[in-house]
């Protein structure tokens, strides 16, 4: 009596690797554009929150307080001068959309917040309202932001 082999031949092996190959290759496009709009949702939370972050900080210092954006870079950050003697500081991180392939454009280079965290005029910063946009091939997230400081998505 001869026991039976148990197991799979090569055959059966590279039929599964064959059909798990084409799966993968069908799903991998949506995939890709799924976390690529994914990226380009979250850069636009991260610059909401940084304009929240911005107010807050002037409010909290008692200092004015500014968001700049550097579109040629792509990127954005809060500075504000923490101490009182004219040095300003980053708060919080640079954020840097370059590296994650999104382009950021912007009618506004700085957003001014006065004291009690109101858009302020001054000679660095124009008016308060400013539309920005990210983007990533297909991907567009527009935010705006009113002379009053309100976001609009």
């Amino acid at each position: 009596m001869t026991r039976g082999v148990r197991g799979f031949t090569v055959i059966e092996l590279m039929f599964v690797v064959v059909i798990s190959g084409l799966i993968t290759a069908i799903g991998m496009p949506k995939l890709r554009n799924a976390l690529r709009q994914r990226a380009v949702r979250a850069a636009g939370n991260e610059l909401v929150l940084s304009h929240s972050l911005a107010r807050s900080t002037a409010l909290r210092f008692g200092r004015g307080a500014q968001l700049r954006i550097d579109v040629t870079e792509g990127r954005f950050w809060v500075d504000v001068d923490t101490s009182g003697t004219g040095m300003r500081d980053t708060i919080g991180v640079v954020h840097s959309l370059a590296e994650q392939d999104i382009q950021i454009s912007s009618n506004r280079a700085v957003l001014c917040f006065d004291a009690r965290g109101l858009a302020a005029i001054n000679a660095t910063c124009s008016a308060g309202d400013a539309l920005i946009v990210l983007r990533s091939q297909n991907w567009t997230e527009t935010v705006r932001i009113t002379p009053l400081g309100k976001v609009l998505r």
